[in-house]
């Protein structure tokens, strides 16, 4: 028995009332206080938040004990016991519906009442630690849920859970971008590793922000290289013209950036279209990667890149020549390809919504 439980009576009748609050205290319980109407025990019960409700069914007014009940323990999460003379069929059904922590007829024994309260407070500690980890797991898997949308696309994250794998995927036509930072060995040995770290972050936030806009998807980040794919995992029409509209806007970020920052950084951009198979690898580290000839030959263009500039095949190039003013940078001989020709992107011909809506 707990000596310190806190009781609440809903009692409608003063000597009923009494004669309960005696026998509770004899049986080492602390009584708060004894309501006559339904809104008084709810305001009592919210004023003075017990371990433990007794409630007659039948009280003063127009609320009845079951209806009162129903609200406190809803609302406020306090156990309640029926102790009522009322025990017809009836009224037993009505009461169920509510749930009680128990169901105590009057005129009740002593032992009864005791063993009933103590297992309503046991049944309620025990519901509130279940409730309580049900929230935490349930918190537990929207962190979940969250990190694996970091980690993978809103597609393969649908996969994965309703299939438990990933089956790799063949993409007969997407398109790649690579990018990196001019004189970036350069610039980083000068700047403290924290001051680079936050360098580096929020300019790679700020390249998600443009990505997202664009529909597009980031693959990962190298050092100060960033990969971006456009065409996976949904495949669409418009991926070139998308992902070198995401590279100008990136270029156009910095350009702003640069005019404000201790460090100026200038970008180099590489862009290449074709065939990649796309999957997860990893077993403790999952990664939703590429792989192919098109993932090595857009590496090459960023190589072969300019600061300010973004860099194309002429397999891009055939995509999004009526969205791009383009200028011939030159052909590369790339092993295993030939000679490729490539190109620069001098300006936009058309703006973003304009582009998807003439590709489509």
């Amino acid at each position: 028995m707990n000596d310190k439980t806190k009781i609440l009576v809903a009692e409608d009748e003063n000597i009923i009332a009494k004669d309960i609050t005696k026998t509770l205290e004899r049986l080492g319980y602390n009584v708060l206080g004894n309501a006559r109407s339904g809104n008084e025990i709810i305001e009592l019960a919210r004023k003075i938040n017990p371990d433990i409700v007794l409630m007659d069914i039948i009280l003063e007014g127009e609320m009845s004990g079951i209806e009162a009940a129903e609200i406190i323990m809803t609302s406020l999460s306090i156990p309640v016991i029926y102790l009522t003379a009322l025990a017809d069929n009836e009224t037993l059904q009505r009461a169920k519906v509510t749930e009680p922590f128990g169901y105590v007829i009057k005129p009740f024994d002593e032992r009864a009442l005791h063993s009933s309260i103590e297992m309503a407070i046991y049944k309620h500690k025990i519901n509130q630690q279940l409730k309580e980890r049900t929230r935490e797991l349930e918190e537990e898997k929207n962190k979940s849920n969250i990190l694996l949308h970091n980690i993978f696309p809103s597609e393969i994250v649908k996969e994965l859970k309703e299939t438990g794998s990933i089956k790799p995927k063949e993409f007969s036509m997407v398109t790649l971008l690579f990018t990196d930072f001019q004189g970036f060995t350069e610039i980083a040995s000068n700047m403290h590793p924290h001051e680079l770290v936050n360098e580096l972050n929020d300019i790679f936030n700020n390249f998600d922000s443009i990505i997202n806009k664009y529909g597009l998807e980031k693959l990962k980040t190298m050092g100060d290289s960033y990969m971006v794919a456009g065409g996976i995992p949904c495949e669409t029409d418009n991926h070139a013209s998308s992902v070198v509209f995401a590279a100008l806007d990136m270029m156009d970020y910095l350009a702003e950036r640069n005019k404000t920052s201790q460090y100026k950084w200038e970008m180099r951009a590489g862009v290449h279209s074709g065939n990649v198979i796309a999957g997860v690898v990893g077993r403790n580290k999952y990664t939703y990667d590429v792989w192919g000839n098109t993932v090595n030959i857009a590496s090459i263009m960023e190589r072969n890149s300019s600061a300010g500039m973004v860099c194309i095949t002429s397999s891009t190039y055939e995509l999004l020549k009526d969205c791009f003013d383009c200028s011939f940078r030159g052909s590369i001989d790339i092993s295993g390809n030939g000679k490729v020709n490539t190109y620069f992107v001098a300006r936009k011909i058309l703006n973003p919504l304009e582009s998807i809506e003439k590709l489509n």
